[in-house]
């Protein structure tokens, strides 16, 4: 009986092991497939983040274009302010010193009815020497400021446009070399950001911002709407309206009359009026400065305003100085942006009721334009249109990983039927990625919405005013966004990466 019982414990020996060995080389194939399909996953997961950045790059690109943009406008726009301010003090200092000089009607009135001339003449001799010295260094100085101030800005503009043409050049490269920083065994697809693929989406930025030659057109312009805001100009440019006759004795008389019956009186008081305006052609500034002298003589009954003194100054070509000469039409008068007649309150229609002095002024032209290369409004970059949504157009940038680097551990990409597929076509792993730039200056009532909330501190971006700024050219608040690629641009890669003929034979 013992013998027979261990004959049957010794035949089923070992049975286990055939489930277990079995169970091991399921488990086996499945982690084999595990890992090599993780490979693949994580190669996908790392080459979409690498586009994401490359492309990401290339929006920053874009927003420092349109913030360099914006900081060159606003740089040109206190420049041309500042030519402003140059042609403004030279008119007026030649308009003061010409007025303490003495105009031949008045000096002949004072002459024939003041029994005390001297009263009248004695101050402005005095205030003549003082401003002479004076007038001679502005005379020196002022054309040189001018020419500097105008080079300045022409070379701003230059800049600008320069520095946009070199970001269209430098995005392929730039995100290039963003993807390899990121994953050295990649790259943007080579003649991806210029092929016909990505023509429309080009073309969209190209002309998405465009360059504005404001000089020698009569129509409007944003450039010119913001300098001559009346925020921008400051009251010496745009209004010189003040009394010559400074106490105690300058540019004014009250002396007695013995050419007149019974004890009359003359009296002279001076009123100054001037200002400086952008041309409507936009090619320069013009300015004019104007004295009136108000004589009152009491035997006659009567007010007189005689010229005491004018001067003009401009830059730009002043060649056509008047649109008709040597006719003075109504159109002459005006300015950019609703000036006329040069400062002067009491005219209401361009070129009526002018003050003689600032008329003759007219007449008589600007003189030497104190520049003329650079004097009137410089090409600038501007949005092409007046956009309502605040994103820029979309860059999307493609990257590639060959299919032979997709695998890094030897051996364990399988083969036959064991094969890990990578999902690679033409031997490479490819994956899109769009950005662009985008504009926010939020509303008050816009602090909540996620373009705002994503900003620190997003009440510091408001407005004074509290009004929604819309994209510009001229406010450097343009940033960078990851944006979803289109449907589109997706069938387009699709297209490209297996061509029809090679999908119809594929099995």
């Amino acid at each position: 009986m013992k013998r027979t019982s261990h004959r049957r414990s010794h035949t089923h020996g070992g049975q286990a092991l055939v489930p277990a060995l079995l169970f091991l080389l399921i488990g086996g194939v499945g982690l084999y497939v595990a890992f090599g399909s993780f490979q693949m996953t994580s190669a996908k997961i790392k080459l979409q983040n690498t586009a994401d950045a490359a492309a990401y790059s290339a929006a920053v690109l874009q927003a420092r274009d349109y913030n360099f943009s914006a900081y060159t406008n606003r740089a040109m726009v206190a420049n041309q302010v500042s030519a402003a301010q140059v042609v403004a003090l030279k008119s007026w200092i030649d308009e003061l010193d010409n007025t303490y000089m003495g105009n031949p009607d008045t000096e002949q009135l004072v002459t024939t009815f003041a029994d005390h001339p001297a009263l009248w003449r004695t101050p402005k001799q005095r205030a003549h020497a003082d401003i002479a010295p004076v007038r001679a260094t502005l005379d020196a100085l002022l054309p040189a400021v001018a020419r500097g101030i105008g080079g300045i800005t022409r070379a701003l503009s230059d800049a600008q446009t320069n520095y946009h043409a070199a970001i269209f050049a430098a995005v392929p490269e730039v995100a290039n070399d963003v993807a390899q920083r990121n994953q050295p065994d990649t790259h943007v697809t080579s003649g991806y950001f210029t092929s016909p693929r990505n023509a429309v989406q080009l073309a969209a930025w190209q002309t998405y911002t465009r360059v504005v030659t404001p000089a020698g057109n009569l129509d409007a312009d944003h450039f010119a709407d913001v300098v001559t805001d009346s925020t921008t100009l400051d009251r010496f440019v745009k209004a010189r309206v003040s009394s010559r006759s400074v106490a105690p004795d300058y540019q004014q008389l009250d002396d007695s009359s013995a050419r007149c019956p019974g004890g009359g009186r003359i009296a002279i008081r001076v009123a100054h009026v001037g200002g400086t305006q952008l041309r409507s052609d936009k090619k320069g500034w013009q300015s004019i400065d104007a004295s009136t002298a108000h004589i009152t003589i009491t035997c006659i009954d009567t007010v007189d305003a005689a010229i005491a003194g004018h001067g003009g100054s401009a830059n730009g070509d002043v060649s056509n100085f008047m649109t008709h000469p040597p006719f003075v039409a109504w159109s002459d008068w005006k300015g950019y942006g609703g000036y006329m007649n040069f400062g002067d309150p009491d005219s209401t229609q361009p070129g009526m009721n002018v003050p003689a002095a600032m008329a003759e002024q007219f007449t008589q032209g600007p003189g030497v334009s104190l520049d003329t290369a650079n004097g009137g409004l410089l090409p600038y970059q501007d949005i092409a249109h007046a956009p309502l949504a605040s994103e820029a157009p979309r860059i999307t940038i493609e990257v590639e990983r060959m299919a032979g680097t997709l695998v890094k551990s030897a051996g364990v990409g399988g083969a036959g039927r064991m094969r890990v597929d990578g999902g690679s076509a033409s031997g490479a792993m490819r994956t899109l990625a769009s950005a662009h730039a985008y504009f926010v200056r939020p509303s008050a009532g816009a602090l909540d919405d996620g373009l705002a909330g994503a900003l620190h501190d997003a009440g510091a971006w408001l407005r004074e005013d509290g009004k929604t700024e819309y994209p510009s050219t001229f406010s450097p608040y343009w940033q960078a966004s990851l944006a979803s690629v289109s449907a589109e641009e997706r069938a387009a890669a699709q297209a490209a990466q297996f061509p029809s003929d090679a999908r119809a034979t594929t099995p």
